[in-house]
């Protein structure tokens, strides 16, 4: 299964690639915005893992691009930010099936439960 790391700070998506592979995740780490929907139809990912700051104007507009794209409509998401006033815009996605909005800081461990759950689980939080 194929996990796309969306971040732009290299050093952090290097620790988060190798500890995340040791769990057998495929981990395909994207770096700027402009190469992730290139990636996302040639890979098909089973789920998107974004940094708030991998968003090139707001994390809103990205989670919006992310549901409109007829490639990643379907893809899980999780969206990690701090607390900014962000945190208002996002209350929408919070309603979304597929979208998780966690916190920083993140604890590895913490998402590979949040990866889990979308991938082994998947059918108990979906509704349709």
């Amino acid at each position: 299964m194929k996990i796309f790391i969306c971040e732009q700070d290299p050093y952090r998506a290097k620790l988060m690639h190798d500890i995340l592979s040791v769990y057998n995740y495929k981990i395909v780490t994207v770096g700027s915005q402009n190469d992730f929907f290139i990636k996302a139809q040639n890979q098909k990912p089973a789920i998107i893992v974004i940094n708030e700051m991998f968003a090139q104007h707001s994390g809103n507009e990205m989670l919006s691009l992310l549901r409109k794209d007829p490639q990643t409509a379907d893809i899980p998401v999780i969206f990690i930010h701090g607390d900014t006033p962000v945190e208002q815009q996002l209350n929408q996605y919070q309603f979304d099936n597929l979208t998780e909005i966690v916190h920083e800081p993140v604890k590895i461990k913490n998402l590979r439960h949040y990866i889990d759950r979308w991938t082994t689980l998947r059918s108990l939080y979906i509704k349709h």
